[in-house]
């Protein structure tokens, strides 16, 4: 994506947000805590949480403004880290890590790593800001909110697009971009799907 492409899409973000919060009085009389994307003036998709609607929300231009009509100050997604008995390397306890191939949603860029955290504490999976360059993301913001690390510390954010294949099967992911080297792997993929965590043959298993 060129200098000029990406201001294009940042600005119609942007315009996006701006359409929704002008919106919103009639939004929270149609659609109370829902899930609502915003495009061109326009409402263009409704679900009960944001991995749901993506494909109807993105189908135009790949971006659209998402919020929870109602709650938007309740938008925090945190990180917490959860340890699993799985890769014996890991100091101090071991932990899970899989291999899985990130895209973004046209497919036009890709990259596989092995080192990939599965994190049933995140709530969005989370690349580093390098890995979100390689594979384009920014073309395609999904949403704002705050991001709460385990820690305790916080900051606005946004969240974007992305694919992610695991052996046969593609799933849909929203990204946030950090400064942390850690990829992980959040719950509105390991939602998508059934996942064990088998600690004495130490394997992470999706079915």
């Amino acid at each position: 994506m060129n200098n000029n492409e990406l201001t294009v899409v940042q600005a119609g973000f942007k315009a996006d947000e701006e359409s929704y919060w002008k919106m919103r009085p009639g939004l929270l009389k149609k659609y109370p805590k829902r899930w609502v994307a915003v495009h061109k003036g326009r409402v263009v998709a409704v679900g009960d949480d944001p991995v749901s609607i993506i494909d109807e929300a993105t189908r135009e231009d790949g971006y659209a403004y998402t919020n929870k009509v109602g709650d938007e100050d309740k938008i925090i997604v945190r990180k917490r880290r959860r340890k699993f008995h799985c890769d014996d390397n890991y100091t101090p306890t071991a932990l899970p890590r899989m291999s899985a191939n990130f895209s973004n949603p046209p497919f036009s860029k890709n990259q596989t790593w092995d080192d990939i955290i599965p994190n049933t504490g995140s709530d969005f999976s989370c690349l580093p800001n390098k890995d979100c360059e390689t594979l384009g993301l920014i073309q395609f913001p999904y949403l704002k909110g705050t991001s709460r690390s385990f820690g305790g510390g916080s900051r606005q954010s946004v969240f974007y697009l992305a694919k992610d294949e695991i052996g046969v099967k593609t799933f849909r992911a929203i990204v946030e971009p950090t400064s942390e080297p850690e990829r992980l792997l959040g719950r509105e993929v390991l939602n998508q799907c059934k996942v064990t965590f088998d600690g004495p043959k130490r394997q992470t298993i999706f079915h």
